[in-house]
């Protein structure tokens, strides 16, 4: 997920409904650029339209970061030492 669209779940997240004007100015983007990621996550199932207003559904959001915590099958610190091995 590229940052624009994980700082706009997160004030989805923190302040509810909001339409595209609202999530342009609070986060200092274009509407066209809030629209584009807004239909990227749409098409995800991480957000939905609320009467004129998008909102993020929480739980599926949750379901998709447990699949993503999941699909590590070792810790960070091991990604570290195997790095550390690779280079030298």
């Amino acid at each position: 997920m590229n940052r624009t669209r994980s700082r706009l779940l997160r004030f989805l997240i923190a302040h509810g409904p909001a339409s595209c004007g609202d999530a342009s100015i609070a986060l200092g983007l274009s509407q066209s650029t809030i629209r584009r990621q807004i239909m990227l996550l749409c098409d995800k199932g991480l957000i939905s339209p609320l009467a004129g207003t998008f909102i993020a559904e929480v739980d599926q959001i949750k379901k998709q970061l447990q699949v993503l915590s999941a699909s590590f099958q070792f810790p960070v610190t091991d990604l570290r030492n195997d790095s550390s091995k690779e280079s030298s």
